[in-house]
């Protein structure tokens, strides 16, 4: 599964590349997470000047993937998630928390609203005219992702002192007929199910056509215990770990290995690797390769052999092990890359030696690097190293980094119009441009 959405929109030629990847390493789906980046009729407002998937793109695309052993799979997420919907005022309406707010497992409080109101016939209409829109232009697939993951503020707005557990299955419900009329097996997340077990038998009796996709991307989640409660109770699982791509700048190689091996383990009756963009998407599409080649039961050098770039596996899997070189771990991203996030007051403190010996691990690295070719992969595989330097540079303490800044934003600015349009790229450049130096 490929973010599409947040904040990489890949062109069609790199989704066809792709394909023709994931179909040499075993894979046989490809899913597109979709959010609003689809010319969805009627809903100009929230497409306009991100250079939305057309409908004849994506026929073509699916076509391309078919002709290749791969089909083209749907992501809409049809409950929650809807935070770029909602930044707009029209659209708030539909939303459960109309005035944002909703809290969160974690403690946090979620500003700008993200579920829909299932108790609002007009907010359930929007979200099944979404799905008759997107759902024809994918004509080989036999499946369709719905989401419903996440859904923290179902029960504390409009729909406050109802049954949860009934409110979440009538709407999964509702949109998974809506899946079956265009000759479709639901698919949904399975978090809120696991969150939420007294749900779980009514999900069996009224959605036990389905798959429920199990998802932990951190080394320590308990996929396998996820999977066996859901098939205890009938219903088919699939596994979904991470590339552990996202919230990073180069990636977490420990943590992939990890999370990899659960999955393997878990006992689900198939994977579903997943690649976020969590976080303005900095790092780009080299980074993951590493992961889809894994996760499909291959070598590096099966890597380097598809995509022509020798060395370029090794490379990208101890380029991202400098997280820990740094002792820089931390769930659902790594230290650096949380703390070049803050202002330099609020930053973590770090351990200056390790520091120290994660630039010496980059400088041997870099010469490494250099030898990889001038290649798109090669040169992402390069712009990751430089990330990840100007991170630890930044924790050191450093001044003077803003002319070697504006140098990687010229870069990632080259790299992704080289993967696709220019989409949300400035609100990317933006955020990586925020921090003080």
């Amino acid at each position: 599964m490929l973010d599409v959405s947040r904040n990489r929109v890949y062109s069609l030629e790199t989704l066809e590349w792709l394909a023709g990847l994931l179909a040499a390493l075993g894979y046989d789906r490809l899913e597109l997470y979709i959010e609003n980046v689809f010319a969805y009729p009627g809903h100009e407002a929230v497409w306009r000047g991100i250079d939305p998937y057309m409908p004849e793109a994506l026929l073509r695309l699916g076509d391309v993937c078919a002709a290749r052993g791969v089909t083209l799979v749907p992501n809409q997420n049809t409950l929650g998630h809807f935070e770029r919907w909602f930044r707009l005022p029209t659209y708030r309406r539909f939303a459960e928390l109309p005035q944002g707010g909703a809290r969160t497992p974690w403690g946090s409080v979620q500003e700008i609203p993200t579920g829909l109101c299932p108790t609002d016939p007009e907010a359930v209409a929007f979200a099944e005219g979404l799905l008759e829109a997107l759902l024809p232009c994918f004509p080989h697939a036999d499946a369709a992702n719905l989401g419903g993951d996440e859904v923290f503020d179902l029960g504390q707005g409009r729909s406050a002192g109802r049954d949860k557990a009934r409110l979440y299955v009538d709407h999964l419900s509702r949109m998974a007929d809506v899946a079956r009329r265009h000759g479709k097996r639901p698919e949904f997340w399975a978090d809120m199910l696991l969150r939420h077990p007294e749900a779980i038998p009514l999900a069996a009796e009224r959605l036990g056509d389905a798959d429920w996709v199990v998802w932990g991307y951190e080394a320590t989640d308990d996929l396998a215990g996820g999977v066996a409660t859901l098939r205890a109770a009938g219903l088919r699982t699939l596994v979904a770990p991470g590339t552990s791509s996202w919230r990073s700048f180069c990636g977490r190689t420990a943590n992939l290995l990890a999370n990899l091996r659960n999955a393997e383990a878990s006992g689900a009756e198939g994977l579903l690797l997943v690649d976020w963009g969590d976080a303005g998407h900095w790092q780009p599409l080299a980074v993951s390769l590493p992961a889809f080649a894994l996760a499909a039961g291959r070598t590096m050098d099966d890597l380097d052999r598809l995509v022509g770039v020798p060395g370029l596996g090794g490379f990208l899997l101890r380029l991202g092990d400098t997280y820990r070189t740094a002792k820089a771990e931390a769930g659902n991203s790594t230290l650096l890359f949380r703390a070049y996030n803050l202002p330099r007051a609020e930053a973590p403190a770090f351990d200056h030696e390790a520091l120290r010996a994660t630039v010496a691990e980059l400088d041997a690295l870099a010469e490494a690097g250099a030898a990889l070719g001038d290649s798109l992969l090669a040169r992402e595989a390069r712009h990751a190293l430089g990330l990840q330097r100007l991170a630890v540079r930044r924790a050191l303490g450093e001044a003077g980094l803003a002319d070697e800044r504006a140098r990687l934003a010229r870069e990632m600015e080259a790299l992704w119009l080289a993967r696709g349009p220019r989409a949300q790229l400035d609100a990317s450049l933006r955020a990586f441009l925020e921090p003080d130096l």
